[in-house]
């Protein structure tokens, strides 16, 4: 953790994780992880693991999905743009589930590409189908499809 966000009491579990997943990327290469959040939908579910690989992360191009770090918190989000300036690279991120795209990203702030999503026994694809593309379209436009498809998914399990 750095010294001047410990000085400023801002020690929480959610910036002990990002340092932690920072430095076993950075250590080895490869991160396991479970993902809470639904951004992802319908590719992503709550409570799947996530591989992620530091490997040749700053390759990272439209329809791939990237972890990176921002404001003490790991976001893995689909790119949607990658731009080259005379410096650095930037991509442009956003959920599926969600109608905004993030502020870029930085090389600073990524930290890798997802490589397989696993849901129990099974390996969905990391790439939306057309079916799956109109569902992250429904779900962007309506929170009630958004908890009624978690609804029906906790159903399944």
């Amino acid at each position: 953790m750095s010294r001047a966000a410990a000085a400023r009491g801002l020690i929480t579990p959610e910036t002990l994780g990002c340092e932690l997943a920072t430095e076993v990327l950075h250590s080895f290469g490869t991160l396991r992880l479970r993902i809470t959040g639904t951004s992802m939908l319908p590719i992503v579910w709550p409570g799947d693991i996530l591989t992620v690989s530091s490997h040749d992360a700053a390759k990272a191009l439209p329809g791939d999905i990237v972890l990176f770090h921002r404001g003490g918190r790991l976001v893995a989000h689909r790119v949607i743009e990658r731009t080259i300036g005379p410096n650095e690279i930037r991509w442009v991120t956003r959920g599926d589930a969600v109608g905004d795209n993030d502020a870029p990203v930085s090389s600073e702030e990524l930290l890798g590409r997802v490589t397989a999503v696993e849901r129990g026994s099974r390996r969905p694809s990391l790439h939306p189908s057309l079916a799956s593309r109109f569902i992250s379209w429904t779900l962007r436009s309506s929170d009630f499809c958004k908890r009624l498809l978690l609804h029906v998914g906790k159903l399944r399990r």
